[in-house]
């Protein structure tokens, strides 16, 4: 049966629609494998790590007892080679004093060591991306393309930072909610993001609003203000913009004109937003920001908005003027094209 029969044509549950993606992806798996994963994912981890171990043990074993009917001098302890007294070997064994597992034994254990390494961070970045999806509403069944999931899961395979596993995770969770959300571009640019530089620009996009589509860091007017107040040093904006996250460029302005008609500007943090009524003939309204780059708009939707009423006011304040009036208000849903939002509050 289809996972969308149950639904009617074109809707799917999120879970239904990552667990036949992976079924096509990595082998066939059920719901229930996502209950065991939130329950002993570390526990079933240690356990495959310790395995893996113990074999690399057992071979030291084996050579250290073969080593020592020669040398008589090698003792393997609480797992540790020790040597002792030597004994004299004959000319022709002295250069044999360490037996090792045949070649193919030794490559086998490595690879198989690797691939299960492997399959662990696919497992448990498929988990945060089911953790996403478990409680969202039934959404297209609109398939993800082929070549986006062959080339997620070559590189999820390599993830083994957790704070990585969870962000390659919302990735895999958006991309089910929405296909076409990231783009081969910008994944194989966050699979050369470190963790330092992935913490760098969540810091940084908290502070992002978005305008007509497009997002942007607010200069403000004061230089040393985003570094005073929130921790957002030049240096930091200079590391984004040379990993392609923050296009390049110390002059960019977003430019408002309302010649004929009245102009709402609507700047959105999240949930917030910020409406600002220009009267019509008003002077030109001009904001120096900061802007993204495709890929860094790709990845701001992992991130959660969390600007605070100070640096609102803030941006806010650059745009006053005579014939101008700002407010804000809370998004609480859409109806179609429109935002449905609380009563816009003054600000103090």
């Amino acid at each position: 049966m289809n996972v969308n029969d149950a639904l009617g044509i074109g809707k799917v549950l999120p879970i239904d629609k990552l667990i036949e993606v992976l079924s096509k992806s990595v082998g066939k798996i059920s719901k229930s494998y996502f209950d065991k994963k939130d329950v002993d994912t570390k526990a079933y981890e240690i356990e495959k790590l310790a395995e893996a171990r113990a074999n690399e043990m057992k071979i030291i074993a084996n050579a250290v007892k073969e080593n020592f009917l020669i040398t008589g001098g090698i003792e393997y302890k609480d797992e540790k080679i020790a040597i002792s007294s030597p004994k004299d070997l004959p000319i022709q064994t002295q250069q044999q004093i360490l037996i090792t597992p045949e070649l193919d034994i030794r490559t086998n254990d490595r690879l198989n060591y690797q691939e299960a390494k492997k399959q662990l961070n696919i497992e448990n970045v498929t988990a945060f991306a089911a953790e996403q999806l478990k409680n969202e509403p039934p959404i297209t069944d609109e398939p993800l393309n082929e070549d986006w999931t062959t080339r997620f899961f070559k590189i999820a395979e390599e993830v083994s930072n957790e704070e990585m596993q969870t962000i390659w995770g919302k990735i895999l969770a958006g991309e089910i909610k929405q296909p076409n959300s990231y783009s081969l571009r910008t994944l194989e640019l966050i699979r050369n993001l470190s963790k330092q530089e992935a913490q760098i620009f969540i810091k940084v996009a908290r502070f992002a609003f978005n305008e007509g589509g497009k997002n942007y860091i607010f200069k403000t007017n004061k230089t040393s203000l985003l570094s005073d107040k929130y921790g957002i040093t030049y240096e930091d904006i200079t590391l984004l913009t040379e990993i392609g996250l923050i296009q390049s460029g110390d002059t960019m302005t977003l430019n408002f004109i309302s010649k004929e008609v009245d102009v709402n500007i609507v700047l959105r943090w999240g949930n917030i937003l910020a409406v600002t009524e220009v009267k019509k003939s008003t002077p030109s309204i001009t904001m120096p920001v900061y802007s993204f780059t495709t890929a860094g708009n790709e990845l701001l939707r992992l991130v959660e908005s969390s600007v605070n009423h100070e640096y609102l006011k803030e941006v806010i304040d650059s745009i006053k003027g005579e014939n101008i009036r700002s407010r804000y208000g809370y998004r609480l849903g859409y109806d179609g094209d429109n935002i449905i939002c609380t009563p816009l509050k003054d600000f103090e």
